[in-house]
């Protein structure tokens, strides 16, 4: 059984979120794609911290 990855996106310009978020719809991607504003918030995500904890 294959295990669901999660991909960050670490990206501050709404319009290339878009973009990429729209691209990998077309490529039918079934991972969940989380968005971030950029490098400290990815970092937050990846180790749990500030609104990402808990």
């Amino acid at each position: 059984m294959n295990k669901v990855r999660h991909v960050l996106l670490a990206e501050d310009n709404p319009n290339d979120v878009e973009l990429t978020l729209e691209a990998l719809s077309e490529q039918n991607l079934a991972n969940e794609v989380v968005v971030v504003q950029d490098g400290a918030e990815a970092l937050d995500y990846l180790y749990c911290r500030g609104s990402f904890s808990g």
